[in-house]
């Protein structure tokens, strides 16, 4: 048998070509592109909107990369622009309602990021305002422990604020007793940090804006017992809105202020020709923080708050001005819609009425490490570091600062100097030979001297001795002069101890 009949050549066949599925897999491409985007959209959103409720409880909850607001010091604050009232609703009162919620949105986030990687000035607010009414918050409001006082612009009621006490629970009995209507708030702007966090129109047509301290200062009552200090909050609900003060607790802080007014109006003496404070009336209170621990205020620093007052039966009192300040009345708050403190009229001799003694006022409590000139120097001296808040200059803006001015702004001088002369207590400084030789190359004139005065009882350096000043014991600069020769001097102070 042949067996090459009966052979079975077995041939590999090749599979049938397979289909590769591109249209599945461009789809799960664009897919995994999608998810991506997403992922990097979220984090942008989450990390560039800390002011968003959602993202504030991912960044500070989960992520944990979110820090409570903190504490500044006068020296390290924020840069930013002190308003007054008037000059705060000019700047915002003119803009739209877009506008005014973009504003909003940077300043809320701002102020949650501790101001860090920002380049917006800060606003700050000054000046003098009324509570109307005061609230304490709660878990539902922006900050969870504190008071809230809602007050009115004493020059100019048009403007509101809303002032946030964060404070611990064992400071609420104490804010409540002091934060009553008819107490005034006194915002300085070389001693108070009030930054502006939200601007809202109420619906009688003011400017309210919400401010929070960022020094969280300590407060003591002048001529009285009782302290409290302000804590930063350990954390923040954005998700309550701003401002805290709104809808029908606003009308009843309106009520509540309209009463007060009513209640402590100035009424018509029968026998005067004027208007006389009622006896009843309370004299005004007043939160200022003050820098200098005098055991009473200046007149021209806090509101005239003495009430004098006419027994019924007697005669018409005799009306005269006198010049002493203890003797100048304030009329109490009117019971108008938008109430206002008014000063009053000449006040009545001291022989015939009696005066209401000053009530106790709240004051900040000293700056730490203040203390004052020995010997009769009428300026704090400050421990290295310690100095109010003020920006740092050197020789080299001297011509700037001859040109421009010193503008009211706080400013501290720093350098290496030569004593060219030096007495009990001033001493005249110039810049080292390098710096003032490059000075007089580059403006064509003398190079700058600085006379300083140092408080009663310290010793100045002697004359040829060289030293240097840094950012923490800096002269404090009162003002800026060039005579006719173009010879530039700065006047400047102490303020820092050994």
């Amino acid at each position: 048998m042949n067996e090459d009949l009966f052979r079975r050549e077995f041939r590999t066949v090749p599979n049938p070509p397979r289909r590769d599925n591109l249209f599945i897999w461009t789809v799960g491409i664009i897919l995994l592109i999608g998810v991506a985007l997403a992922c990097w959209l979220g984090t942008y959103y989450i990390f560039g909107h800390p002011e968003k409720p959602d993202s504030y409880h991912i960044l500070k909850d989960v992520l944990h990369k979110l820090e409570p607001p903190k504490r500044f010091e006068l020296t390290a604050a924020p840069t930013g622009t002190f308003l007054n009232p008037q000059k705060a609703f000019e700047t915002f009162g003119s803009m739209s309602h877009y506008e005014l919620s973009r504003k909003n949105t940077e300043l809320l986030r701002d102020y949650i990021n501790n101001y860090q990687s920002t380049k917006n000035l800060v606003p700050y607010i000054t000046g003098r305002f009324s509570i109307m009414s005061s609230y304490e918050l709660k878990d539902s409001d922006f900050m969870a422990v504190g008071m809230v006082a809602l007050a009115q612009a004493a020059d100019n009621p048009q403007v509101a604020i809303e002032y946030l006490y964060p404070a611990t629970p064992q400071t609420l009995p104490i804010l409540e007793q002091m934060l009553r209507s008819g107490l005034d708030i006194k915002l300085e702007k070389s001693l108070d940090l009030s930054a502006v966090i939200n601007v809202a129109r109420t619906p009688d047509g003011r400017l309210l804006f919400t401010v929070v301290p960022l020094l969280y200062g300590s407060y003591s009552v002048k001529q009285g017992s009782g302290t409290f200090s302000l804590e930063p909050p350990p954390a923040l609900n954005p998700g309550a809105g701003l401002p805290v003060i709104r809808g029908q607790l606003y009308e009843d802080a309106l009520k509540t202020y309209a009463a007060y007014t009513k209640k402590f109006a100035p009424v018509p003496s029968p026998t005067a020709g004027g208007v006389i404070p009622v006896a009843s009336a309370v004299p005004v209170t007043t939160i200022v923080r003050a820098e200098t621990p005098t055991p009473t205020p200046e007149p021209t620093a806090t509101p005239a708050a003495v009430a004098v007052t006419t027994p019924a039966p007697t005669p018409t009192p005799k009306v005269k001005p006198t010049p002493s300040p203890a003797a100048v009345a304030s009329a109490s708050p009117s019971a108008s819609a938008s109430p206002a403190l008014a000063a009053a009229s000449p006040s009545v001799s001291p022989s015939a009425t009696p005066k209401t003694p000053l009530k106790p006022f709240l004051v900040s409590a000293p700056t730490p490490g203040a203390t004052v000139g020995s010997g009769g120097g009428n300026w704090h001296t400050y421990t290295p570091g310690k100095m109010p808040r003020g920006r740092l200059v050197s020789l080299s803006d001297a011509k700037e600062l001859a040109e421009r001015g010193t503008g009211g702004e706080r400013l501290y001088l720093r350098g290496n100097f030569v004593v060219s002369a030096s007495t009990d207590n001033r001493a005249v400084l110039r810049a080292s030979s390098s710096l003032g030789n490059a000075f007089s190359a580059m403006t064509g004139g003398p190079a700058p001297r600085v006379v300083v005065d140092y408080p009663a009882g310290s010793t100045p350096p002697s004359a040829n001795k060289t030293f240097s000043r840094d950012d923490g014991r800096p002269f404090e600069i009162t003002s800026v002069r060039r005579d006719s020769n173009g010879q530039i001097t700065i006047f400047a102070r102490e303020v820092t101890s050994e």
